[in-house]
């Protein structure tokens, strides 16, 4: 299991490489399609999610995460406004 820390909020990854979070969602950050705060941990879920490949391990930053498969694969969400998430637009994501 690995945990990281932003900016009011948590995310986890278990052992199976399944991703959980909770805290402030206000942008995005938490992984779940929507801006809402949760107080308990929550399951990222979504036949979508991560390419249906497991984790290995999440990053948390000020408002905004990355994620990297077991293939090598990097994903990032949340706040966007300075291009910290590498997508070359400042919408939330």
């Amino acid at each position: 299991m690995a945990v990281a820390c932003g900016d009011g909020f948590t995310t986890i990854v278990t052992e199976e490489g399944e991703a959980w979070a909770c805290g402030n969602g206000e942008n995005g950050q938490l992984g779940l399609g929507d801006n809402e705060h949760q107080l308990l941990p929550t399951h990222v879920t979504g036949s979508e999610v991560f390419g249906g490949e497991a984790l290995v391990m999440m990053s948390a930053g000020l408002k905004h995460t990355a994620g990297v498969t077991k293939d090598g694969v990097l994903w990032s969400w949340g706040q966007r406004g300075f291009g910290q998430l590498g997508h070359g637009v400042r919408e939330l994501r």
